[in-house]
């Protein structure tokens, strides 16, 4: 069984969500128009956007005398790549507190039944030259978005360098496939049993949406599109089921201000 859905925003989030320097807004998207049913289950949504202004992040300066209140930066001594986060990281971290909220979908089939899982394993598939792996992000809902963005091109990392420990690659309580990067819209990933569930990620792509303004005059605006398959084992996860949690997992991903 597979369902998708499509998830449609302003440019300007991808920015917040990459962490772009400057941006003080964050998008929050709301509302449905039609859905259509083919094999499986598939649901298409476009949506307007709204926005929240968000304060600016404080950063904390050592004071170097007891009359200090102000001072200059001189060197920022970490670097641009340290902080930046991939939107891969908020669906992966949109994913593991989705599974918090609906634990049902935590499980896995032991061959005789479904197991409830106590973690939140998030497995993330890395091409190698030797092959596809899926490095484990262990207790991803516990962890920060920055946090799991440094789990990833870690592991990442020793993945491509064959240098994964057995620990760092066998287990999961659920798995994320994206093939965004490579251009690909949408596809379906195949599960990894013992695991009850995999997500398939595609690449944003731009499409216009006809809307109207304030005065009702009709406009043409730019969104983001994405679209995400999730491929379930339905003698643990049914169609009912796995439809509520891509239903969460949208709205999480839609409200970023959820995964703090």
């Amino acid at each position: 069984m597979a369902a998708s859905w499509r998830l449609g925003c302003d440019p300007r989030v991808l920015r917040y969500l990459l962490g772009s320097g400057g941006c003080r807004r964050l998008g929050l998207v709301r509302g449905a128009s039609g859905w259509s049913f083919g094999r499986g289950a598939s649901w298409r949504w476009l949506h307007s956007t709204q926005w929240l202004r968000v304060d600016p992040i404080k950063i904390l300066m050592p004071s170097l005398s007891p009359t200090m209140e102000e001072g200059n930066i001189v060197k920022w001594l970490k670097k641009e790549d340290d902080i930046k986060v991939s939107v891969n990281d908020f669906i992966i971290k949109a994913a593991a507190v989705t599974l918090k909220q609906m634990p049902d979908v935590n499980v896995s089939w032991d061959g005789e039944g479904p197991k409830q899982l106590p973690f939140i394993d998030i497995s993330v598939a890395v091409a190698t030259d030797k092959g596809l792996i899926t490095p484990i992000i262990k207790d991803a809902a516990a962890k920060g978005i920055r946090e799991i963005a440094d789990s990833v091109k870690a592991l990442s990392k020793k993945a491509r360098d064959g240098k994964l420990l057995p620990e760092e690659y066998q287990g999961g309580s659920f798995s994320i496939s994206n093939l965004g990067m490579f251009g690909i819209d949408e596809f379906t990933a195949v599960i990894n049993p013992p695991q009850a569930c995999i997500l398939a990620v595609g690449r944003f792509r731009p499409v216009l949406k006809l809307t109207r303004d304030e005065e009702g005059n009709a406009q043409l605006q730019r969104h983001q599109l994405i679209t995400v398959t999730m491929s379930s084992d339905s003698r643990v996860v049914d169609d009912e089921l796995a439809t509520r949690f891509l239903e969460s997992f949208k709205a999480n991903l839609e409200n970023p201000i959820r995964l703090a």
